[in-house]
């Protein structure tokens, strides 16, 4: 989109002291993007007006001829090809040196033999439309004037970046920007004078009837038919302001829809009146064919597959969902985008009807989407034009074509079809709140000096700004306090407010102990332990529970909408998809090691409600640590409490292993344990029975551990309260002894009776199982690091045999323990 500088100042008296670059900027900073400024003079630097004095044929080409030009003074002979040239004719010379406006630059040439000292130029290189059938022949003037001064080239013209303006409707016209330019220069915006159209013409007895079928799609549809026009150029003033805005001129009529369009941001359409088909023709007698004339038009939904040759000469297939201006036989425009070859206007049109609209902006966004047709007006109908647009659109437009056609009349009453609401609020802005929000006191008459240069109507209330909303801004671009804010700001300037850190006090996060401790036992699982970490969904299915002999699902919590026809409920152990890990592993690797830190779920309430809204309670879950050992090794129990102990020895705690009586359905009766510390059940070491291995899929000796993660955080942490005690100055001694024993017996029976035997005993180790061989069957040999130690003292040897001999008889006596001499 395109600016002209001289239009803007017919609306704001912008000061001369700003020169247009710091106009350019300002508007970037405060409104929209400003891409480039062109000053027009600039364009044509090198260009100026010759006369033709000489026109020979050139001997060497059918088609060129030598020119000889006057350009003061000076005479220059040029290479042309152009028929439309005769002596004595005005034209617009190109010097050597200059850089035309598409980019050419003019060079001394040699053509065929004879040379060329600069070029006659056409239309369009010169940067004046499209034309290029003939040089472009100038109207009386002084011979060597700069082209430029000749055409009055005074303007500057800035680009506007049209994704910066995507949003605002009222920035697609001269007259918005102008208002732009007023709130951040603090200037006074002219009105815009225009004459209101009188909806009851006395002498206009005709009726233009129109019918809206879908009023949502066509808030307002407004026409009006006039006679007695002349198709004929536009004034020179016209034409200049269409060019400097990269629009090229046809003609009056034609004219003045574009140049109203890029003033106020709304687009029309004018109809050739006689083209319409519902029109009773003018061959009726006398001048009665006004009276006896009417015309229908309709705005309706295309008909699939319906087909309309656009302005552009192209025909276009419509479908239901494009929106049409219609007469009672065909379309003749499609609605906001463009209008029918079939109603166009022409050097023969003399009478003509006016359409000023208002469209949804969807519909019209997708019909040029759809058609690949994006015009001037799609653009813009596509932003949400205000509806009241279209009766200053249709004032203006009536005033210049009396303007250029003083003989011009109106024949119909004004047909104005409207259904619309805006919501112009108001809204409540406090003040205090607006400090808060933008960090910065901006002085009440300063924001209201702002908002009303923007066009905002304002009554306060106290401390509260009451706000009316003007119907530009009120088609979805203002409609809260967080709006106001923001036009505040921009025209205040955002470099007018400091950057200011934020003061916040600098404080250490809460530890998360429980956290910490997480990340431990992963770094002592998996990188003492050797074991892998995974990460399994939560979900179980009824299929893979039958597998280890669960069959009642009513405990489980179902999923409402499970990911897969296999995991329907929530887990209530790791263990089971642990398994899976192990069956799916298994070919691949001979001994495997697992471990998962993760949730389960159990059916009852829990302690975390469901949100801060409602008092609903999510189901109990608590979070375990899953351990699972997979080989063809006999002895993998005993390595999986190794493993455990391991875990449990680098947190300072003794550890247990004891009997359990109702273990899990899938556990081996004979090698499971409940996992005791600080006299707490914590945990389950078990071996999977063979026959759910069998049923599971998995060929391997597998041992699962489960440990509850919170009761092992809890006796952690209150683990750390213990004092520091000094390393005793007195040294130990140690015996070792091995008892034989009935493999009924608890190696923590054994070692806690130990232990509490003698306050001397300082530790007791087991350093060695045997079974088998000389011992016999149902028998098995435990053997004990046993250190005697006193703080007070070196013991002697004949207290510790002492000791010693009483001990072996205490475990003679309770155990049948006996002592292992071979």
């Amino acid at each position: 989109m395109y600016l002209s500088l001289n239009w803007l100042k017919e609306f704001v008296d912008i000061p001369k002291s700003i020169t247009p670059e710091e106009l350019g900027l300002k508007l970037t900073t405060h409104t929209v993007e400003i891409d480039g400024i062109k000053k027009q003079a600039e364009n044509l630097d090198g260009v100026v007006v010759g006369e033709i004095l000489e026109i020979k044929k050139h001997p060497n080409a059918d088609k060129l001829q030598l020119v000889k030009v006057a350009i003061g003074k000076e005479k220059l002979e040029i290479v042309c090809g152009a028929s439309n040239i005769e002596v004595g004719q005005l034209v617009p010379v190109a010097l050597i040196g200059a850089i035309l406006p598409n980019g050419m630059e003019i060079k001394e040439a040699e053509i065929r033999g004879e040379k060329s000292n600069g070029m006659l130029c056409a239309e369009d290189e010169l940067g004046l439309g499209k034309g290029h059938d003939g040089i472009l022949i100038l109207n009386k003037t002084e011979v060597g004037q700069k082209f430029n001064e000749y055409l009055g080239l005074d303007d500057v013209v800035f680009e506007v970046d049209n994704k910066s303006i995507t949003n605002r409707p009222d920035l697609w016209g001269h007259y918005g920007m102008a208002r732009e330019i007023g709130a951040f220069l603090n200037i006074k915006l002219k009105k815009y004078n225009v004459n209101t159209v009188n909806k009851n013409v006395n002498s206009a007895n005709m009726r233009i009837k129109v019918k809206v079928e879908d009023q949502k799609l066509c808030p307002r549809y407004m026409a009006i038919a006039m006679d007695g026009i002349k198709i004929k150029q536009s004034p020179e003033w016209m034409q200049k302001r269409l060019i400097a805005v990269g629009m090229r001129p046809i003609n009056n009529i034609v004219d003045i829809t574009n140049y109203v369009m890029l003033e106020l941001g709304q687009p029309t359409h004018i109809f050739d009146f006689d083209k319409i088909k519902s029109v009773i023709s003018k061959q009726i007698p006398s001048a009665s064919w006004r009276t006896k004339s009417k015309i229908n038009i309709i705005i309706r939904n295309a008909k699939n597959n319906e087909t309309i040759k656009t302005l552009d000469n192209k025909d276009q297939k419509l479908d239901e969902s494009m929106l049409v201006i219609a007469d009672n036989k065909k379309s003749i425009a499609i609605a906001g985008v463009m209008g029918g070859a079939n109603s166009e206007v022409d050097e023969n049109t003399t009478s003509i009807l006016i359409e000023s609209a208002n469209f949804d902006p969807v519909s019209i966004r997708k019909t040029s989407q759809k058609l690949g047709l994006r015009s001037e007006a799609s653009m813009r109908f596509e932003k949400s034009l205000d509806p009241n647009l279209c009766e200053i659109a249709m004032a203006r437009i009536m005033e210049l074509i009396k303007e250029f056609c003083p003989q011009a009349e109106i024949i119909s009453e004004l047909s104005d079809e409207k259904k619309y609401s805006l919501n112009q609020g108001p809204i409540e802005l406090d003040l205090e709140w607006v400090e808060k929000r933008i960090g910065k006191k901006i002085e009440e008459k300063k924001i209201i000096e702002i908002l009303e240069n923007l066009g905002f109507e304002i009554r306060k209330n106290n401390n509260i700004l009451i706000i009316t909303i003007p119907t530009w801004r009120a088609t979805k671009d203002i409609s809260i306090s967080e709006d106001l804010i923001e036009e505040i700001i921009r025209i205040y300037g955002y470099d007018n407010l400091e950057s200011e850190m934020p003061i916040i006090m600098m404080e250490a996060p809460e530890i998360n102990n429980k956290r910490l401790l997480e990340r431990k036992i992963k770094n002592i699982l998996s990188i003492g332990a050797k074991l892998t970490e995974v990460y399994n969904y939560s979900f179980i299915g009824e299929e893979q529970l039958k597998k280890i002999k669960i069959n009642n699902f009513s405990s489980f919590i179902k999923l409402a909408n499970p990911i897969a026809s296999n995991q329907t409920m929530l887990q209530q152990s790791l263990v089971f998809n642990l398994l899976e890990n192990i069956k799916l592993n298994q070919a691949k690797y001979e001994n495997i090691g697992l471990f998962e830190i993760g949730n389960i779920f159990l059916n009852s309430s829990g302690n975390i409600n469901k949100d801060n809204k409602t008092k609903d309670i999510l189901p109990y879950q608590e979070k375990n640590i899953g351990i699972i050992l997979a080989s063809k090794n006999d002895n993998l129990f005993n390595k999986a409490k190794g493993v455990v102990e391991y875990l449990v020895n680098d947190f300072n705690l003794e550890i247990n292993f004891n009997p359990i009586k109702d273990c899990p359905e899938w556990a081996n009766k004979k090698t499971v344990a409940e996992i005791i510390i600080a006299n707490k059940n914590i945990g389950i070491v078990a071996q999977l029975d063979e026959k759910i291995a069998s049923n599971v899929g998995i060929k391997k000796q597998v041992v699962v551990v489960e440990i509850n993660f919170q009761k092992f955080c809890d006796l952690i942490l209150n683990n750390q309260n213990k004092k520091y005690q000094e390393i005793p100055q007195h040294p130990p001694v140690i015996r070792d002894l091995a008892f034989v024993i009935d493999e009924e017996i608890l190696y923590s029976d054994i070692k806690n009776e130990i232990e509490n035997f003698n306050y001397l005993i300082s530790l007791v180790e087991l350093f060695d199982v045997f079974q088998g061989g000389r011992l016999g069957h149902g028998k098995k040999s435990l053997a004990f690091h046993i250190i005697y130690q006193a703080i007070d003292r070196t013991l002697t040897i004949e207290e510790i045999d002492q000791m010693q001999e009483k001990l072996i008889k205490t475990l003679e006596k309770k155990f049948n323990a006996q002592i292992r001499d071979f």
